[in-house]
């Protein structure tokens, strides 16, 4: 391949992608959810073939960077138009925190860990699960969060033992690791779960020693404040 068709179908594909860009419009940029990702990275490798693989013809590169873009722009389409089908191109939104509880079927919905949960918490500056009052996360990826209204900043006067919470027991299990880093133990472990009548540490999906030393417990059957 020549220099002279290699700059044509560099230009042809740039040209081709930018018009492609105006038509598919800014909401489809900004909307970064896994099916817009996909057909981003789908038409941006189109392109790419176009431009450097000679083997790939000029008319049918174009006409599949047309044919995905169409494609991409019915489906945003059918999904403005039906709900039903926008929550199955898209996904919908996922409570993963409600009323400081953790959404155990949710999160396996989402496929998120609660380490990831957490992570994405202390993004928001919140740094303990009892703090939220609802936790969402978009179809983009994002975790908006909605703090309860005693926990929101500059509201908290407890004397701080500990710089953040930390969580001490993941999926029914103790995390000793954490337990020895607050030189604690799991006998105190133990006599806490049981102050808050917890049979077996095994009813618990997560706990955490709060910065004021006291221990936030959520179990793995919830009950919510009607």
């Amino acid at each position: 391949m020549g220099y002279a068709e290699s700059t044509f179908r560099i230009a042809c594909s740039f040209f081709v992608l930018l018009l492609l860009t105006r038509l598919m419009g800014k909401t489809e940029i900004s909307q970064l959810n896994v099916f817009t990702f996909i057909t981003a990275i789908t038409i941006g490798n189109i392109a790419s073939s176009l431009s450097t693989d000679e083997r790939v013809e000029i008319d049918k590169g174009v006409y599949s960077l047309l044919g995905w873009t169409f494609l991409t722009i019915a489906m945003g389409y059918i999904g403005m138009k039906s709900k039903k089908a926008r929550h199955l191109i898209t996904g919908e939104p996922k409570i993963v925190i409600k009323q400081g509880k953790v959404m155990e079927k949710a999160l396996k919905q989402v496929r998120l860990d609660i380490e990831s949960l957490l992570g994405m918490l202390r993004q928001q500056n919140v740094f303990s699960i009892k703090d939220v009052e609802y936790a969402i996360l978009e179809i983009n990826g994002n975790l908006s969060v909605m703090q309860k209204q005693d926990k929101k900043p500059n509201s908290w006067s407890k004397t701080l033992l500990f710089p953040t919470s930390i969580g001490v027991i993941y999926d029914g299990k103790a995390n000793e690791d954490a337990l020895k880093d607050l030189h604690l133990d799991n006998n105190w472990l133990h006599k806490q779960i049981e102050k808050a009548g917890v049979k077996s540490i095994d009813e618990v999906f997560y706990a955490e020693v709060q910065s004021d030393g006291s221990l936030y417990i959520d179990y793995k059957k919830d009950k919510f404040n009607s």
